[in-house]
């Protein structure tokens, strides 16, 4: 392959480098700027003038130092195609390159900004085959589509490239036609509704809502309002439960809107064995991800959706996610059950979707129930004690406690087919975790004295995810049963 021009990133990186880094000194400049805010002054007459353009400079001399490192990093930032490789150099005192054969890439990540949107560019991760890190081989912070468009052509150029026999040092390089995407699944509008009323998350932002306004008793004089309404409204109960629902509504509203502009748009689509998830509003995400790189799948469910016959599938991927921050991907955000059995059908034809499992024995039952309270009642008797009698209440933790850890109890299970092991448990949402034969890791049973002398055991399965992995456990089932999970498991079995 011919030498090609050294290309640069877009100019806009340069915005995109400086809020990066930035971005990271807000906090720390506002708690700085708060605790001085009263001894700031821009009179010269007054004490703390001096003091005052001591901060001022400090801020100024920090944002125009974040500029120039902005423009450094951009500067010395440059990319071209040589050799059938992606070469990268980058770095002022040292400088490094980086060269990435075309042929290893195996998945390119594409992320788009509202600055990328504004002048139609994407960040694009390049993941190749050797990567386990959780993070990308190399970044293009900001390109057009055509230049990432040509890392594909490039790509693909290398690994379809074809050599004649009769002559070695003659080669033909072969581009194939791409195929189209074949498409697996949208989300709806409706499905985005039910995404956000539903998610486990919505219980945070209900007390968030409810604690930023409880901070505003200083600012907003509630008792002087209500008192001067008890003229109007007779029923004051009526009025408290009005401005409750307000802020549940406020609240539902506010979960609505994330879940929209997080998941707009969302789809599966499949082409040569790899998945391709794209979505967004104001931040268009777009990951591709090999199928070989799928160590796992989990089915979640948390209580209300499970009612309604809904759920979340997530994937358990080996090496980088497109996602730095993600160890797992969301499949599927929020689907009817049946129908992410179909999909999942569909895309891995090698896993089945069990029902019938191995239950939990009866003995068991003991150590569920009891075995947690143990770490209860330390703290329930010094609240109890501490601020008697309301203190008391805490006492109803108990109840709910066991009820919890019955549902466990009455959910956890296990299946095994020749080639798959599926476990099913719960500490609130239910989990339904599918893995492969030949994607454990590791499996090792745990049996305490007592529980010896019950003749029961846990076993614990670990599979590759991301930086971490992942740890499913079939707990206090049948000795017995434990026994031939872990015989089911070697190598010659």
């Amino acid at each position: 392959m011919s030498e090609q021009k050294v290309t640069r990133l877009h100019p806009i990186t340069l915005i995109i480098n400086f809020v990066s880094q930035i971005k990271g000194f807000v906090i720390p400049a506002a708690v700085l700027l708060v605790s001085t805010f009263s001894s700031l002054t821009f009179d010269p007459n007054e004490k703390f003038f001096v003091k005052t353009l001591i901060y001022t400079g400090i801020m100024a001399l920090l944002v125009i130092l974040f500029a120039v490192f902005s423009w450094i990093k951009w500067r010395k930032f440059v990319y071209w195609f040589e050799d059938g490789e992606l070469r990268i150099e980058y770095g002022l005192f040292v400088k490094k390159k980086r060269y990435i054969p075309f042929e290893r890439i195996q998945t390119l990540n594409y992320k788009e900004s509202i600055f990328h949107r504004i002048f139609k560019l994407v960040r694009v991760e390049i993941e190749t085959a050797g990567d386990s890190s959780g993070s990308s081989e190399g970044e293009l912070t900001a390109i057009t589509r055509e230049q990432a468009e040509q890392i594909e052509i490039e790509m693909n150029k290398a690994k379809n490239k074809v050599i004649h026999s009769d002559d070695e040092d003659s080669e033909e390089v072969t581009i194939e036609k791409v195929p189209a995407k074949k498409s697996i699944y949208k989300m709806t509008n409706k499905e985005l509704i039910l995404l956000a009323s539903t998610s486990s998350s919505m219980g945070l932002l209900f007390a968030s809502v409810f604690a930023i306004g409880s901070q505003f008793n200083d600012l907003i004089p509630y008792e002087q309002i209500y008192g001067e309404m008890q003229n109007i409204i007779k029923f004051g109960v009526v009025f408290i439960i009005a401005i409750v629902l307000l802020l549940i509504l406020f609240a539902w509203i506010v979960a609505v809107a994330l879940a929209y502009i997080v998941n707009y748009n969302f789809k599966i689509e499949e082409l040569d064995d790899k998945i391709f998830i794209s979505k967004g509003l104001l931040e268009k995400k777009s990951l591709t991800m090999p199928l070989y790189r799928i160590q796992g799948i989990r089915i979640v469910e948390n209580p209300i959706r499970q009612i309604f016959g809904y759920c979340r599938v997530v994937v358990d991927s080996a090496g980088g996610t497109g996602d730095e921050k993600e160890d797992t991907v969301v499949l599927l955000p929020f689907i009817k059950k049946k129908e992410a059995v179909k999909i999942l059908q569909t895309l891995f034809p090698q896993y089945i979707v069990e029902d019938k499992f191995v239950k939990v024995p009866r003995k068991s039952l003991f150590r569920y129930l009891m075995l947690p309270i143990y770490f209860l009642v330390i703290p329930i008797a010094a609240v109890s004690y501490f601020f008697y009698p309301y203190g008391l209440f805490s006492l109803i933790i108990v109840p709910i406690w066991m009820i919890m850890k019955f549902w466990q109890y009455k959910t956890a299970g296990f299946a095994m087919t020749d080639l798959q092991l599926t476990i099913v448990y719960r500490f609130i949402s239910k989990s339904t975790v599918i893995i492969s034969k030949n994607r454990i890791q590791a499996m090792t049973m745990k049996q305490s004295f007592f529980a010896e002398r019950k003749d029961i055991a846990t076993n614990k399965v670990n599979i590759m995810s991301g930086m971490t992995g992942f740890t499913a456990k079939t707990k206090h089932f049948a000795k017995e049963e434990q026994e031939k999970m872990l015989e089911w498991y070697k190598p010659n079995a």
